[in-house]
């Protein structure tokens, strides 16, 4: 008996609307998976999502281990031009995790 690889992942992830659901092949989700508060934030607030774009812009180096405005002032510093955008969001909330710290600071890379 052949081993399929759909026998080993079960879960089908489906794109709608810039979304990714996630549908079980053996049943169907009644339930939407809860979302975090700061993942809500991140769908309703649009600097958040200007800071993402930054995040995982290559050009502007590594962000890994380093606030987002450190990596600002480094790509600033080394004549990459970052956007001023992304600086005057980080200015307007000096104290929030949320929109200091990268994309990446949940995981251990």
């Amino acid at each position: 008996m052949a081993v399929r690889i759909t026998d080993s992942f079960k879960e089908v992830k489906k794109r709608h609307n810039n979304f990714i659901s996630a549908s079980t092949s053996t049943s169907s989700r009644k339930d939407p998976i809860p979302s975090t508060s700061t993942e809500e934030q991140q769908h309703k607030d649009p600097d958040l999502e200007v800071l993402k774009q930054f995040d995982l812009r290559l050009e502007f180096g590594p962000c890994i281990g380093i606030t987002r405005k450190e990596r600002w002032e480094r790509a600033e510093k080394h004549g990459l031009s970052p956007p001023q955008e992304v600086l005057d969001i980080l200015l307007r909330h000096p104290d929030n995790d949320t929109y200091l710290q990268s994309l990446w600071k949940d995981y251990n890379i």
